[in-house]
């Protein structure tokens, strides 16, 4: 279900969901260790080199000396992590925090300190110093020093991870593979068209208002279970609002008719469809992640940043996405039952607006720059030969000339201006 999915993305891209499941991995690890008898050891893991031997003074010096090297670089990876973070909010935007949260690397490397501290503290005061060595618990002492080594080799993985996930062709990639996600969830595209007939001119008019729940993004709709619900009572229902959309609490955005006898029961009702949050999520959104890409292109082309080639790499990859898109079937704006009758009513994203959500705004912020317009058309040019039906075919000629009017207005070359007229001949060439 979709309400599953939103709940999931908040889970998935937490710092504390898989170091807390490693948390009590540490302790139940240790509560093992610690029920094996001493001779249990002694027979199974014998003398060697890679077993703790001596006394309860001896095993607890070294407990402790592994406990202090384990929690500083713990207290180093966290400090990292905290670095990492700032600097990706500041260069790469503040909603792209989410992709470095949702690094499932990070995530475990994370959680193998807090195990590793866990188990070593249970175990150390679980050790006497008067203790002999016949009555230590040898096998936990040997398994604290194996969790030790491997918290080191995860610290080298955990600052090779995060130097790589800092460069700006890493961050493109991930976002990418967001948008491609979103993208496989779209049916192929197929040449079919809304039979159903027009709502009544008055509907707005004769049709109650209903209440929206809370105040927040909408994360998603239960689409199938509202036409269900509309299809059992007969009615139609309009949503003036789609997810990734910010609403208030009481905004009148649910039109439901004919007007049902109880309003107040309808809207507890239909809020059970309906899940909304304090951050946009990728459920049912496919311009979240065109929005990630398009804010790091924008980033980029700041004075203050002035990186025109990480501005064309997200081009390339906004490319990929809206040629991929071209061969998928938008979400129709009207949903019906199984009798054929149209029971929602619904904004949803066209090509045309995930057209616009790419380019508007990184045409706006490269249009003294003629690198990045030039790049523009040429990417419109390769997007055309996807195409499949007019509609498209139709906002990314409207890009075009927005493009060429941009470059004609602010860039003052004129060899540059000829390039730019160069590339806006061939984009129209292709489109026809």
């Amino acid at each position: 279900m979709n309400w599953v999915r939103a709940s999931w993305d908040a889970v998935h891209t937490s710092l504390w969901v898989i170091p807390g499941l490693m948390f009590l991995c540490g302790a139940a690890l240790a509560a093992g260790m610690l029920q094996l008898e001493p001779s249990w050891s002694a027979r199974h893991l014998g003398h060697g080199w890679w077993t703790a031997s001596g006394n309860g003074e001896d095993a607890r010096n070294l407990l402790s000396v592994l406990l202090t090297a384990v929690i500083t670089m713990a207290s180093m990876a966290f400090s990292v992590t905290v670095v990492a973070l700032s600097l990706a909010a500041n260069t790469y935007g503040p909603r792209l925090i989410r992709m470095f949260r949702a690094d499932r690397g990070n995530q475990i490397v994370l959680g193998i300190f807090i195990l590793t501290s866990v188990y070593l503290l249970l175990v150390l005061q679980s050790v006497h110093g008067e203790w002999d060595p016949a009555q230590v618990p040898q096998a936990a002492v040997s398994m604290g020093s194996i969790l030790a080594l491997a918290s080191v080799l995860a610290l080298l993985a955990f600052i090779q991870g995060v130097a790589s996930s800092m460069t700006a062709s890493e961050v493109v990639l991930r976002v990418r593979k967001e948008l491609d996600a979103a993208i496989n969830e779209l049916p192929k595209l197929q040449d079919n068209k809304n039979t159903s007939s027009a709502l009544a001119e008055d509907f707005r008019k004769a049709a109650t208002h209903i209440q929206l729940p809370s105040e927040g993004y909408v994360q998603s709709v239960e689409y199938d279970e509202l036409v269900q619900w509309a299809s059992k009572r007969g009615v139609t229902i309009k949503l003036e609002f789609r997810p990734g959309d910010f609403v208030v609490e009481g905004d009148r955005k649910v039109l439901v008719h004919p007007c049902p006898d109880d309003p107040e029961k309808v809207r507890k009702q239909i809020e059970k469809f309906i899940v909304s949050g304090q951050h946009r999520t990728p459920t049912q959104d496919i311009e979240f992640a065109i929005r990630h890409l398009v804010e790091v292109a924008v980033r980029a082309l700041s004075p203050g940043v002035n990186d025109p080639f990480t501005a064309m790499a997200v081009i390339d990859r906004l490319r990929g996405g809206l040629a991929r898109l071209a061969n998928r079937q938008m979400p129709p704006e009207k949903l019906q039952d199984r009798s054929g009758i149209t029971r929602i009513l619904r904004r949803v994203t066209t090509y045309s607006g995930a057209v616009d959500a790419a380019l508007d705004q990184i045409r706006q912020a490269g249009s003294e720059k003629p690198a990045i317009l030039i790049h523009l058309l040429e990417a419109i040019s390769g997007i055309v030969a996807h195409t499949q039906v007019e509609e498209q075919r139709d906002a990314l000629a409207r890009h075009v000339s927005l493009i060429r009017a941009a470059g004609l207005r602010d860039v003052k070359e004129p060899a540059d201006r000829e390039d730019l007229e160069l590339a806006y001949e061939a984009a129209m060439c292709a489109l026809g």
